[in-house]
Formats: C-alpha cells, sequence, structure tokens
C-alpha cells in the first residue's frame, strides 16, 4: 500500500445492502509518502498456508519499506448510509429504492414512523426534540441532535438484525427496532473529518460487517475471523428456535454453541453483574490476528480508551483481546495485553 490513490469510490463485489443501521465502519490511516496518483499495484498471491523447500515468499512492493503504521479505527453502531449516505457519486440513499420504504411486521406499509424514544429511561418516553411522527424515510438527524449530542440507544442483536434485513428487502428496521423512527436518521458526515479524508483518498461504500447483530461478534470478527463458543452456557442465555427457525426466545448463545449476542468476558473488567463466573464466557483459544503479528516479529498494539477506568469498575469497555487465553489475568502475557489494550 505504498501508492496513492486517486479520489475516488472504491466498490467492493458485495450487493448493497441499503439502510444497515449496525455497520462496523473501518477507517484505515496509513503513512503514504509516495507522492502524486497513480494506480495501486497488482495485488500479490497470497502465499501458501504450507510452504514447500522450493516455495519463495513473495517480495514486498517497492516502497512497501517506507510504511511505518497501520492504524485501524473501529467505529460501532453506524451503517453507511447514517454517515456518508450523501456522500457524492457513494452507493447511498439516493439508491435505496425501495429498501427505503418500511413496513410493520405483518409487511404492512407504515403510514408514517413511530416515535423516536429515550431508551435509557426506566420506561421507554418520547423524545420531545423529535416530532410525533415523521415520514417513512431517512431524515437529518441534525435538525433535532447536534452530533456531539446523545440519543436513545437502538437493539441491535444476532436474530432481529436478520429479521430487520428481511430477506434482503431491508424493510422491517423500523419494524424490530425498540426505539420507533430513530433507525432511520442520519448525519451527512461528508464534510467530518474521515469523510473530508476519504475525500481525499479511498471510501469503500460497499464494506459490510462481517457478522449479524452487535458490536462483540464484529470484535471477534476483525481480530480472529472467528465467532466464539459457549457448548455448555447456562440453559437461560441460550436461545431458542421453533421448527421453521424462527427464535422464539431471545439468548447471547445460539442452540449449536456460538457465542452471537453480547457477552461478558471471564477476565476483567466485566459489569458488577456478572460476578457469577458461570455466566461469563469461557476464555477461547482461536489464533487471533495478535498472535500471527507477534510470530512474524511485528508489534502491535489493541488501544481502549476506557482501559483504565474499567479495570477502577467505572466503566466496562468491549475489549476483544481480554477475551482470549492468552490475554487473561494471570497469565504471563497480562502486562503486555493491558498495553494493548491502551495502558
Amino acid at each position: 500500500m505504498n501508492w496513492k490513490p486517486c479520489p475516488h469510490v472504491y466498490r467492493t463485489s458485495l450487493a448493497h445492502a441499503g439502510r444497515q443501521f449496525i455497520v462496523g465502519l473501518l477507517a484505515a490511516l496509513v503513512s503514504l509518502l509516495v507522492a502524486g496518483c497513480q494506480q495501486p499495484p497488482p495485488t500479490p498471491p497470497l502465499p501458501p498456508t504450507t510452504q514447500t523447500p522450493s516455495a519463495t515468499p513473495p517480495a514486498a512492493g517497492p516502497g512497501a519499506g517506507k510504511i511505518k503504521y497501520v492504524i485501524v479505527v473501529y467505529l460501532e453502531n453506524w451503517s453507511f448510509d447514517g454517515l456518508y449516505g450523501g456522500f457524492p457519486g457513494a452507493n447511498g440513499i439516493a439508491g435505496a429504492g425501495e429498501a427505503a420504504k418500511q413496513v410493520d411486521k405483518l409487511g404492512k406499509p407504515l403510514a408514517a414512523l413511530p416515535p423516536v424514544l429515550i431508551s435509557a429511561s426506566p420506561l421507554p418516553v418520547r423524545d420531545a426534540r423529535f416530532p410525533r411522527e415523521l415520514p417513512v424515510a431517512p431524515y437529518d438527524l441534525a435538525e433535532y441532535v447536534p452530533p456531539d449530542g446523545r440519543t436513545g440507544d437502538m437493539i441491535h442483536r444476532f436474530y432481529q438484525e436478520q429479521y430487520q434485513i428481511d430477506g434482503g428487502k431491508m424493510d422491517k428496521f423500523v419494524a424490530w427496532s425498540d426505539n420507533g423512527g430513530l433507525v432511520m436518521s442520519r448525519y451527512n458526515a461528508t464534510n467530518y473529518p474521515e469523510g473530508t479524508l476519504a475525500q481525499e483518498y479511498t471510501l469503500a461504500d460497499n464494506f459490510f460487517h462481517a457478522a449479524f447483530g452487535g458490536s462483540m461478534l464484529n470484535h471477534f470478527w476483525l481480530i480472529c475471523a472467528c465467532t466464539p463458543v459457549w457448548p455448555d452456557a447456562p440453559p437461560d442465555m441460550v436461545a431458542a428456535l421453533d421448527a421453521s427457525g424462527v427464535m422464539v426466545k431471545d439468548g447471547n448463545v445460539a442452540p449449536d454453541g456460538y457465542v452471537i449476542n453480547n457477552t461478558p468476558s471471564f477476565s476483567r473488567p466485566y459489569p458488577a453483574s456478572s460476578a457469577d463466573p458461570s455466566r461469563r464466557m469461557p476464555l477461547q483459544t482461536l489464533p487471533t490476528i495478535g498472535e500471527r503479528l507477534s510470530e512474524k516479529g511485528i508489534s502491535w498494539a489493541w488501544f481502549s480508551g476506557s482501559w483504565t477506568d474499567a479495570l477502577a469498575g467505572n466503566a466496562v469497555p468491549l475489549v476483544p483481546f481480554n477475551y482470549f487465553a492468552n490475554y487473561a489475568e494471570g497469565t504471563g502475557a497480562e502486562r503486555a495485553s493491558q498495553r494493548h489494550h491502551g495502558i
């Protein structure tokens, strides 16, 4: 990655999925020291999994040695359209078509968006900053809440998101949300800091999260391309499906033992409500990108701004390496793992 791309929108081969409300947005900020606007060099083939005696590793491209750091900024809980749906030239809201029209759980078209709620309240109450009804369409959230303001949360769980996607029609995000019309809100982030960076370099407008649901599972896929397992989870934490595969009881663990929704880590930090170790996910042993980098002698770090506060019991950040045995409390690598967490 020693080339400076011409400003354009990069399209992947994935189909545009429209108004997804939970997407992990990745921004790779690389020290590109080669000036000028060039086409990228051909991508070398991946090396074989098992090297033969005659195999030679592919040579690094010209200028690759000039790259000092690759930084991945992992943002949560926003779709592409939620921030960059109006980005010039992007596959955004203008191309949403029928996906912008929402229906109820029975498939009946909505006449208006339901009220936006303050989900942090003990009982759901309407957020008075918003009109009682809004048209069934994406709308500018900045008219009601500034970008540095707060709104209620929205459900983002494994089975519910699949129902929202509705077989690709993308028309039940409102129906399966727990916060009314908030799911259709958006900011125009074209000229926000990352948007201006994308204008200078590259924006992936058809990049989507790897797994359905919330942050934890997508964090796992970011660092190990895997889904955690818990084969003997407490029964009340396991989801139940009917004969047709429809959820009849929600849970953090799928019936086949995969952890699909946010679950506390076995190692600290974890919420006070999870003091019982039997209700925390067992330490995972699958390899992560951390081990792969360390094996090659490449230094790396994971930064989480609230880690120190979490150890003091004041916050619970979602740090995926904390779920793995190699970085667990009491191991020889514990101090190193905490540095990876930003201490």
